[in-house]
């Protein structure tokens, strides 16, 4: 999927600020772009490729809300995650106004949603380290049901504006019988898990198998 957008274009062109120490500055995540950094994060779990063999260049785009004090993220989670774990001595902050207009808004979701499938598409990730059914979910809740539905169009799936087990797949460049399986091996040793504890505790085979059983504060410090 192609990404032909000048931000520069739409939002207006960004201050630039020598950042000496990544430590001291304030930057956090845009809380109306929380779920698409909550999809980045998951993607970080299995992901295989080492991100600095690819010579990022030392800058990160952040946006100045004037509601929110200190910078925000709203787009390009990669690399805040990689500099956030990586801590750069000099980066260089390309500053744009967050919009205030609600129609710029979902825009923006839009791109940073392009640019998250764009992501996932060019790095290889584990899926044995991958839990595809969270993935999926976390896909289908946060990410622009625009850009799916142009996904699903786009490989000759329905044109559905969720996101599908076989179009993760193929994104993914997996089949979907191994992301199904990797899902039944989660889910069996989910179930091995309480199978073990039901075994053990009497409060958790209450909860397991007891629709009507509450638990109480004075059971938990007894457990």
């Amino acid at each position: 999927m192609e990404i032909a957008f000048d931000l520069n274009k739409e939002f207006g062109t960004p201050k630039k600020l020598l950042c000496k120490n990544f430590n001291k500055i304030q930057i956090s995540v845009h809380p109306d772009f929380y779920g698409i950094y909550l999809c980045y994060q998951e993607s970080f779990k299995s992901l295989k490729t080492d991100l600095s063999t690819l010579n990022p260049a030392l800058e990160l785009h952040v946006w100045k809300d004037p509601n929110i004090s200190g910078f925000t993220i709203t787009n390009n989670f990669q690399w805040f995650l990689y500099w956030s774990q990586n801590r750069p001595n000099n980066i260089n902050l390309l500053i744009h106004s967050f919009p205030q207009d609600q129609e710029k808004v979902d825009l923006l979701k839009k791109v940073a949603s392009s640019e998250f499938i764009k992501f996932l598409c060019s790095y290889h990730h584990d899926l044995n380290r991958m839990n595809p059914e969270k993935f999926q979910t976390l896909i289908n809740t946060h990410i622009s049901s625009e850009v799916i539905l142009t996904l699903n169009k786009e490989n000759s799936f329905k044109p559905h504006c969720t996101m599908s087990l076989d179009l993760l797949a193929k994104l993914l460049s997996y089949t979907r019988n191994q992301l199904n399986y990797r899902n039944k091996t989660i889910n069996r040793k989910r179930q091995n898990v309480l199978d073990q504890m039901q075994q053990t505790s009497a409060i958790v085979h209450q909860l397991l198998n007891n629709s009507d059983f509450v638990l109480s504060p004075d059971q938990l410090w007894k457990a």
